[in-house]
């Protein structure tokens, strides 16, 4: 077999496999490649000229994986030094940067993206401030851009990891999700997810809930 398959330009052996939104491969690979799995939903709905925005990007996985099919993409996240990480880990990704963003002020962000992305993100503010995410969501795009955005379904919270009920202070319903998205944007497109798979089906029924919003 050639080593050379699985070693970089210096014979050291490359890190294939990380961790995605806090999740590592070897302790939950289920997780890990559900969590891909909605990446690869956004992805399918982007074109090689749009200049895309992963928002909340953590440790920037998702953010690679939407570069492949965008023509830039800008991993943004609130937490300085992940960016400043991320910045150093996938220097080599040439359309792909990362940049301080603060979704309750979005700044120098405003009207510059075809698309965002934003993967359980919104389930980790307030009550009283999922409406403004939901506004700045919109406020990022340009004109005619879209977003597609991803949360837990509440129904699913009893069944949820104590890691997940700590860190999200407010899930929707279906109802309260495509509601709040409404009030922000000209259509949206509400969709359910369980495991990897993405459906119309009943979301009551579904873990996830996933929707496209046109500004």
């Amino acid at each position: 077999m050639d080593q050379k398959l699985f070693r970089n330009d210096k014979g050291e052996i490359k890190n294939i496999l990380s961790e995605i939104e806090g999740y590592q491969y070897q302790d939950s690979p289920l997780d890990f490649f559900i969590i891909l799995a909605r990446y690869k939903f956004a992805a399918r709905h982007l074109r090689k000229n749009m200049h895309v925005l992963d928002a909340g990007c953590g440790h920037g996985l998702g953010s690679v994986f939407l570069s492949k099919f965008s023509k830039s993409v800008v991993g943004g996240d609130f937490d300085e030094e992940m960016v400043k990480r991320n910045q150093q880990t996938y220097s080599s990704v040439e359309n792909l940067n990362f940049d301080k963003l603060d979704l309750r002020n979005i700044g120098k962000h405003q009207e510059q993206y075809d698309a965002v992305v934003s993967m359980d993100v919104i389930e980790h503010f307030e009550k009283e401030e999922v409406q403004k995410i939901s506004n700045n969501y919109a406020n990022l795009l340009k004109n005619n851009g879209f977003a597609i955005i991803g949360t837990p379904n509440i129904a699913s919270q009893p069944f949820a990891s104590e890691r997940r009920k700590a860190s999200h202070p407010f899930e929707f319903t279906p109802n309260e999700f495509e509601e709040t998205l409404r009030s922000s944007f000209s259509n949206v497109f509400t969709f359910s997810m369980t495991d990897e798979i993405v459906s119309t089906g009943f979301a009551k029924l579904s873990w996830y809930l996933m929707a496209i919003c046109v500004k």
